[in-house]
């Protein structure tokens, strides 16, 4: 007679016992006392329950390494439906697929990289391919003390004059002719402020209600309102149809300056307009710079020999 340990099942047996087997001539191993208890048609019914519980014992003895926690079953049942429990719980948690055999969830894969952003620098520098813009002076000038460089979304910082720079942008296209321009002014005790914000993301909405574009806006209205002086620059290689519109918004205010080459697209519309209204006009850069600084002088800006404001 064989004896076999059941102690290791405690949903099916809570306490440990031990049960005798034996052989018949008819049936595989069996406990000797289940053919004495039950009726012959059901031993085939019983053996095959035992065999189920050996397949269990052994799919449950498999190599620890392959399972997601240890697989020593506890003492009570309770424990296991805590273990239980918590194996659920993990695997809920989880979107991975799992091991068909034990189950274990199979590492996630790496997280998807984040979106790029379509934010671009629309203040980078842009080649000027068609030499629009005169190469700055060597040594630079050197910056006057008061002189101050404003750009969105920060608020302008306000000298008694300022300079708006209302000209070609073009989502970054067109030449860097504000910055350029804020090199020649710099040594002047003034304000200039230029609307070319280092970044902008090209997919904002431009509608009214979209915040970010509301503030970009506005914030050149009202630096546009305050200027003494509105310098306009056409890129050639630029639409512009913002600049135009600017240009037709403050043609008739007295205190605009234009520069547009005749290689602009619609440099006849600009010419025009600029001589209905009696606004300077000129066509190149170099000569854009000393018509500004002339029209400081025509607002009231006078300077001693050391460049400083005379009240």
């Amino acid at each position: 007679m064989l004896y076999t340990d059941l102690a290791q099942t405690p949903n099916l047996f809570p306490l440990p016992i031990h049960i005798p087997f034996a052989y018949c001539n008819k049936h595989s191993l069996l406990p000797s006392t289940i053919p004495q208890l039950l009726p012959p048609c059901n031993i085939h019914a019983i053996r095959n329950f035992f065999q189920s519980i050996v397949f269990a014992q052994e799919y449950i003895g498999q190599p620890s390494s392959h399972l997601p926690r240890s697989n020593t079953l506890a003492s009570s049942s309770s424990t296991k439906e805590e273990q239980a429990q918590d194996q659920t719980t993990t695997m809920s948690k989880s979107d991975s697929k799992a091991c068909p055999t034990c189950k274990r969830g199979i590492e996630d894969a790496p997280a998807k990289p984040a979106p790029k952003s379509t934010t671009v620098d629309i203040d980078g520098d842009i080649e000027d391919t068609l030499n629009q813009l005169p190469p700055l002076p060597t040594p630079l000038p050197k910056a006057h003390p008061d002189f101050i460089h404003c750009v969105p979304p920060q608020a302008p910082t306000y000298r008694k004059y300022s300079v708006f720079t209302a000209g070609s942008i073009e989502m970054g296209a067109a030449v860097q002719w504000q910055k350029h321009m804020a090199k020649f002014l710099s040594p002047l005790p003034v304000t200039v402020n230029n609307p070319r914000r280092g970044h902008w993301d090209p997919a904002t909405t431009k509608e009214a209600k979209n915040e970010a574009f509301r503030h970009q806006v506005e914030w050149e209205l009202s630096a546009l309102e305050k200027a003494t002086v509105i310098c306009f620059f056409f890129d050639v290689n630029t639409k512009s149809p913002v600049t135009m519109l600017e240009l037709g918004l403050w043609a008739h205010s007295g205190k605009v300056v234009v520069c547009c080459s005749k290689d602009f697209w619609r440099a006849g519309n600009i010419h025009i307009v600029c001589e209905r209204y009696g606004i300077p006009f000129v066509e190149s850069f170099e000569a854009l710079v000393p018509a500004i600084k002339d029209m400081l002088v025509e607002k009231g800006m006078k300077l001693d020999a050391d460049g400083n404001l005379i009240d």
